[in-house]
């Protein structure tokens, strides 16, 4: 039986793989995590490394595929496979780092909440940002997510490495999942980091989910929990 560990994306909780593990297939055992509130991202990897069990397929989204890149990389003994969900290609420059920390810096409950709501148009496909279910579930999520790991977080997505060319040296199969309308980690983008490395050589696979924003967990978790099932009963033949 193959396990999954599931990491969520900046302003996400492991509540937030409810709707993806719910689609599941029976015998599919999946445990999300939270990310801990460590700004140094090796050390915030070495921290999740503890909770994921020797073969298992990581999947994480945005700031989640971050994460399960680099613990590929620290520890990769440790997986069998990864799926990266609009997760970030290159490294960000100095500048933006630097803006983004200072933004998420010493911020109160209050303040980090309003930022969690602002813009959800750009995260969510079509109008998804203005559904009330939707803002609510954001809100939950933030208030266990909490101001401290968003200053934390914001640290480390910062600090993280170019990863361009890293699917195809990853040394575990590596599935790439897209949104068609993706505006935070752009379509084109991961639709070109899929084809140069070798996207549909049996190592790196890519499927882009249509109708959906960077948010994908949340908008389409039948369709990710599909796509994830299908690339995995294709791995094993």
């Amino acid at each position: 039986m193959t396990d999954f560990v599931l990491l969520p994306g900046l302003h996400g909780d492991a509540q937030t793989w409810a709707p993806v593990m719910r689609a599941l297939p029976d015998g599919v055992h999946a445990t999300p995590l939270d990310l801990p509130a460590v700004s140094d991202l090796d050390a915030l990897v070495d921290e999740v490394a503890g909770r994921v069990a020797p073969g298992s397929v990581v999947v994480g989204h945005s700031l989640g595929g971050v994460v399960a890149m680099h613990l590929a990389e620290r520890h990769p003994s440790l997986l069998a496979g990864l799926v990266l969900v609009t997760a970030p290609v290159g490294a960000e420059d100095p500048e933006s780092a630097k803006a983004r920390a200072d933004r998420a810096a010493g911020l109160s409950p209050e303040a980090y909440e309003e930022i969690a709501l602002d813009g959800m148009e750009a995260v969510y496909y079509g109008d998804r940002g203005h559904d009330p279910e939707v803002r609510a579930e954001r809100l939950r999520a933030a208030r266990v997510y909490g101001p401290e790991r968003f200053a934390a977080h914001s640290v480390a997505i910062g600090a993280r490495p170019d990863r361009s060319e890293f699917p195809a040296r990853a040394g575990v199969p590596v599935l790439i999942v897209g949104a068609s309308d993706d505006q935070v980690v752009s379509t084109e983008e991961q639709r070109r980091w899929a084809e140069v490395n070798g996207a549909g050589d049996g190592r790196v696979t890519y499927v882009e989910i249509p109708e959906t924003g960077h948010m994908l967990p949340v908008e389409a978790p039948d369709e990710l929990a599909g796509a994830i099932v299908d690339w995995l009963r294709g791995l094993s033949g």
